[in-house]
C-alpha cells in the first residue's frame, strides 16, 4: 500500500515497483519528488537507483499512460522491522531524474488524488 501525498492530504493506493533487479519492496508514501518504501535489503545512502512503477488506473482518469520511469537517490535507509520481517528496511528515495513526460504523468496522478 502506498499513500499518495498532495496538498497535505493522503490517499491510499496500491503501487508495486522495482529497482536493483526487482528487489522485493512495498511503497508507503509517494509524491512528485520521491517515495518512502519498505524493502528486503539495505541500500546505502546516496545510491542512485533506476526505478519503474505503474500507477493504478483511476476510474475517472484521463491519463492512459500509467508507467513512470526515473532515477532516484537513497537519502535514508533504516532497519525498522523485526529480524524475521521480509521487508525490514525503510528507504526514503528522492527522484533526481525524470523525463518531463513521466513527471507530468506522476503530477497529473497526484493532482487527481487531491
Amino acid at each position: 500500500m502506498v499513500t499518495v501525498l498532495s496538498k497535505d492530504m493522503e490517499y491510499g493506493v496500491d503501487i508495486s515497483f522495482e529497482f536493483l533487479g526487482r528487489v522485493p519492496s512495498l511503497s508507503q508514501n509517494l509524491n512528485e519528488s520521491g517515495l518512502i518504501c519498505r524493502t528486503s535489503r539495505r541500500v546505502a545512502e546516496m545510491t542512485i537507483l533506476d526505478i519503474r512503477f505503474e500507477l493504478p488506473q483511476n476510474n475517472n482518469s484521463v491519463v492512459s499512460e500509467r508507467w513512470v520511469e526515473c532515477s532516484g537517490v537513497v537519502i535514508a535507509c533504516e532497519k525498522k522491522g523485526a529480524d524475521s520481517s521480509t521487508l525490514p528496511y525503510e528507504l526514503a528515495i528522492f527522484f533526481d531524474r525524470m523525463s518531463e513526460k513521466h513527471r507530468n504523468i506522476l503530477a497529473h496522478y497526484v493532482a487527481e488524488k487531491s
